[in-house]
């Protein structure tokens, strides 16, 4: 059976927003002061899609300070 990434990375950023007890609406505003320039809309879709680059989840552990630490810890 395959992985459906697309779900997999949905429910990741799904899982720190609640975990976090934030809305998209928190998340495009934390975006937005960042510098980062996105609409409600288009944070939603993208992540409702569970298609986004690899730029876009680094732009969300940046403003959620979250660490991204590789397998061989290297990063």
């Amino acid at each position: 059976m395959q992985q459906d990434f697309n779900k997999e990375s949905k429910l990741f950023i799904k899982r720190i927003l609640l975990e976090r007890d934030l809305s998209f609406i928190d998340l495009t505003d934390k975006l937005n002061e960042a510098g980062h320039k996105y609409s409600l809309a288009s944070v939603r879709q993208k992540i409702n899609r569970g298609r986004y680059d690899f730029a876009f989840l680094l732009q969300i552990c940046e403003v959620l300070d979250i660490q991204i630490i590789a397998k061989d810890n290297r990063v």
